[in-house]
């Protein structure tokens, strides 16, 4: 995958790096939202929301520089995402 149109999005009280989402150019056809939830672990989240009955749709994948995300889907079949920063963004 090459470089995306990304943008970080953040509440205009927010501190400094607080982070609140992003928001980026859809280039693969994607249809709809996908409700990004941010982590402080994405692996003990992970493991945790399976545990309360989510499935993995996609596992735990690197973004570059950024940190993780990972792709369930809830029992009644809601599809979401975690997220893991690497650092501040």
């Amino acid at each position: 995958m090459g470089p995306m149109d990304y943008w970080l999005i953040s509440h205009k009280d927010a501190g400094e790096n607080e982070t609140m989402g992003g928001l980026y150019r859809k280039t693969m056809g994607e249809t709809g939202f996908l409700n990004h939830f941010s982590v402080v672990n994405i692996d003990q989240s992970l493991a945790k929301a399976t545990n309360l009955g989510a499935k993995v749709a996609k596992g735990k994948e690197e973004i570059p520089n950024i940190g993780w995300f990972a792709i369930l889907q809830d029992p009644d079949g809601n599809a979401f995402a975690l997220f893991q920063a690497s650092g501040r963004m």
